[in-house]
């Protein structure tokens, strides 16, 4: 059988796919970010500027947090979770950094949907984050610990609060070597790994979904978001490639071919393995194994 082009579109739909990165970038956790602004930027910066939405903290003030109508303020309660600072707003939620209050006291991030946001569609891909996280237990992954609703019925869950950089900066900023490198995405691998023995798919394998922070000295890589995570087998909410008004759902310059084919065909675990090769590769060489142009043109074909 014939393969043919999965880009055979016209250039503004090419446009709009390179355009809209992922579909709904929800910041869970803290990043530091370096800059070096003598350094010529590289494939990888420009397209974590053009595709990716990082995940970084925004320490939002009270009086930006109050503007948002109906949504709760640093130093307010949800359940037993006490409110410290906002993390990162997405298109359907917020995150805040919050405290657990009782006999286990500790620093979580609490998602809740924004108000108005409710509607079926964000809160089945809500539930489906908050499933897929509760399904997986692996120290590679963000845990999820609890989920209920707001007074005024809005959804959320608390997740471990994750700190570090992502994978691509810890090893810049480290200096690790190839060995050290290649360790390091094995411990992903195996997070993956772990996630697809459970029937999950992350589908948005990339630098800034993979934090790094130092535990006893070493290197410990966490997989974050899974807000656009497909279940195999799990009975979780059905998903599709694409939101009702067609954002992409995915990172487009690591997400494989099928991924991107704009007939949303299903993808299997073969879908992550594939981006994972796009991050050994950035990890290794520092740039994206394909030119952007090139990828703009529409020649990224699937493979016989």
């Amino acid at each position: 059988m014939r393969k043919k082009p999965i880009f055979s579109l016209d250039p503004d739909q090419l446009e709009r796919l390179l355009s809209v990165g992922t579909g709904d970038p929800d910041p869970t956790e803290e990043q530091e970010q370096q800059t070096d602004v003598n350094k010529p930027e590289t494939d990888r910066e420009g397209a974590a500027r053009r595709g990716q939405h990082l995940h970084r903290e925004r320490d939002l003030s009270a009086n930006a947090t109050a503007s948002l109508v109906g949504m709760e303020r640093p130093g307010s309660q949800i359940g037993r979770y006490k409110l410290l600072r906002v993390l990162g707003e997405g298109g359907m939620g917020m995150v805040y950094l919050a405290e657990q209050e009782g006999q286990i006291r500790r620093k979580v991030a609490l998602k809740v949907i924004k108000p108005g946001m409710d509607s079926k569609r964000v809160i089945a891909r809500f539930e489906t984050e908050r499933q897929a996280l509760a399904l997986l237990d692996h120290p590679g992954i963000a845990q999820v610990y609890d989920a209920g609703t707001t007074e005024t019925g809005r959804p959320y869950f608390v997740m471990e609060h994750v700190r570090g950089l992502p994978i691509t900066g810890y090893c810049d900023r480290h200096k690790l070597t190839v060995e050290e490198r290649l360790r390091l995405f094995q411990q992903v691998c195996l997070a993956v790994h772990h996630a697809h023995q459970k029937g999950i798919i992350h589908r948005d394998i990339k630098p800034s979904n993979i934090l790094v922070s130092a535990e006893n000295d070493q290197p410990a890589p966490k997989i974050i978001d899974f807000g656009v995570a497909k279940a195999i087998s799990q009975p979780l909410t059905e998903r599709t490639l694409f939101t009702e008004d067609s954002q992409l759902l995915g990172t487009p310059e690591y997400m494989s071919p099928e991924q991107a084919d704009m007939a949303g065909e299903d993808i299997d675990t073969r879908s992550d393995i594939y981006s994972l090769g796009v991050l050994l590769y950035v990890l290794l060489a520092g740039i994206l194994p394909y030119d952007s142009q090139t990828f703009r043109g529409g020649w990224f074909r699937a493979y016989p």
